[in-house]
Parts: C-alpha cells; structure tokens; sequence
C-alpha cells in the first residue's frame, strides 16, 4: 500500500506507483480457513464446528460496541483455534462443542466492557445450546498467586476478580508472544503483571525467577528507543528497547523474559514494533541488525486506551 494518511509510516512518492500495477484484493473465507484450522488441531466435527465459530465472530462484530481493542479478524481466530487445540489434546474425554465453547468464552471473556459480557454469554448459549463447560484454571498457579498475595509485605488481598484475572494474563502469554493489559490509571495493570512474575518465580517457572524490565516509551524520542545512525559518520547508536530485547535473546535459559512497555500507544514509536507483533517475531533496527524474540520472550503493553493506534 501506498500508505496515504497513515501516521507513523513515509508515504511513498507517486512516481513509484508508475512502476507497480494495482491489484486487488479479495475478503478470505474465513469459515473455510477455520473449518481447516480445526481439522489441523484434530477436530472431527470441523464442519459444523467451524461455522459456529464463523457466526459466533461475524454476530460479535455487528452486536457488541465498538470498542479500539476488539479485534474479530484472522488472528484473534487463530489464537483461540490454538489453545482449543491444546485443550483437546490435554482432555480427550471431553465433547469437541465443550472444548470449543470454552475456548471462545474463557479467551474472549477478559477483553470485554462490562455492557458486552452478557450479550456475549447470551451468543455462546444460542450457538451451543444445552452445552455446559466450566473454566479451566490451572490448580497449581491459583495456588502460587494465593501465595504470593499472602506474603508478608504484599499489600494484596486475593480478590476473586484479581485472582482470576492474573490466570487469564498467564493463560494469553502462553499462546501470544505479545499482550495488552488494558485500564484506566489505578485499574492495578502494574499489579496484575507483577505478581504473576512472582508467582512464576514462586512456582519456579522455566527453572528460575522470571526477569522483567519495565520501560516507559513516551518519556524518550523515538531514537532512544530504537537506535539511531549518525547522519554524518554512518555510526549506529544503540537504542534501549533494542539492548533490551538483545541481553534477554542472547539469554540461555528458558526463565520467562517480559519487557514491559508502560505508557500511551502512538503510531510514531509502535510501528517499529509491528514486525515483533506479528508472527515475525523480530525487531529490525536501522543498522540493519535483526534481533529474534525467542521463545521464553514476551511483549506486555500496560496502556489506558488505544485511541492513537494505528489499524496495524
């Protein structure tokens, strides 16, 4: 594209698009790309299955508000395709409508507006009707949270929502390289993020105490962030997002490894970002150097609104 209006990206001249022909572009099917999905994650009932799922996004779309972090595309699909996936291989026993409802309902359930759950809860029981699947939670890690937050020194209490809500953020980072905790200031973001690190590191998750560096974007020009070249002697100049993310993929061991961004989302310091959001999963500076987030790594934005966000 050649990106007219879109902030945070160069528009490019219109002497280049002499050189290109147009093409055009067509809506993909998304009840075929899921049917498949599902048939990939071992479903037998992929058909029908598939199609609810389909109903389930398109009816969301045109009935729940409009809110900037909804997302009902392809890869919202596809991140609650994979842990459906791993629910059914971690219990066979269970029917595939159980399985796939839960999957809807537990990942999508921690992003909605308050005014939303019961219009969704509603959908989920129209599409499977007479299905009955309570949440999975993982006994071990409610377990560790509850301990933390009895430490001495918390200042916590195990609130059953607080609780509950640190287990929907462990759950997301284990099937997203990248998360988004979203609320108003005083909303306990920094909390949740933080005692699921501790926990982790009670519970001794990778063989070893989880490691996070905190940074806010807003408070340092974009060169800071990511590096810069010297206009005159073709210097790089390291960034701070970008030693971070090479320290912690240099790293050996498997400890979980956060970099935590805590501030306001604008289209001039995120879009270097795209290409470590989606599934390349890697940073490229402007010296050319490439720095892959390894697996035992992970993206958090702790943010109070996405209004200045580009579409990307």
């Amino acid at each position: 594209t050649m990106n007219p209006g879109y902030a945070g990206r160069t528009e490019l001249p219109e002497n280049l698009k002499a050189l290109f022909r147009p093409c055009a572009m067509v809506v993909p099917d998304f009840g075929n790309i899921a049917e498949i999905s599902l048939n990939a994650e071992g479903f037998l009932e992929a058909k029908e299955l598939g199609h609810k799922f389909v109903t389930l996004f398109a009816l969301c779309q045109e009935l729940l508000s409009k809110q900037y972090h909804y997302d009902w595309g392809l890869r919202a699909m596809k991140g609650v395709l994979r842990i459906a996936g791993g629910m059914k291989r971690d219990e066979p026993d269970k029917t595939e409508k159980q399985i796939l409802m839960r999957a809807l309902r537990d990942v999508n359930l921690p992003k909605f507006v308050l005014a939303d759950f019961g219009i969704f809860l509603g959908l989920i029981t129209d599409l499977f009707p007479r299905v009955d699947s309570p949440p999975k939670t993982d006994p071990a890690l409610v377990k560790g949270i509850r301990e933390v937050i009895a430490m001495d020194g918390s200042g916590l209490q195990p609130e059953e929502v607080f609780v509950t809500k640190i287990a929907n953020l462990a759950e997301m980072l284990g099937v997203r390289h990248c998360c988004f905790i979203l609320g108003a200031a005083g909303a306990a973001k920094t909390k949740l993020w933080k005692t699921l690190a501790a926990s982790w590191s009670h519970l001794n998750m990778g063989g070893g105490a989880t490691q996070y560096q905190a940074l806010n974007p807003k408070a340092i020009t974009v060169d800071d962030l990511y590096g810069y070249m010297h206009p005159v002697t073709k210097e790089p100049f390291d960034g701070i997002i970008s030693k971070m993310m090479r320290d912690y993929s240099r790293m050996e061991t498997e400890v979980p490894k956060w970099i935590v961004l805590d501030g306001d989302i604008d289209a001039e310091w995120i879009e270097s970002m795209n290409t470590v959001m989606d599934d390349n999963k890697v940073l490229t500076l402007v010296s050319n150097e490439r720095i892959p987030l390894t697996g035992s790594m992970r993206l958090i934005f702790e943010i109070s609104h996405l209004r200045n966000a580009s579409p990307a």
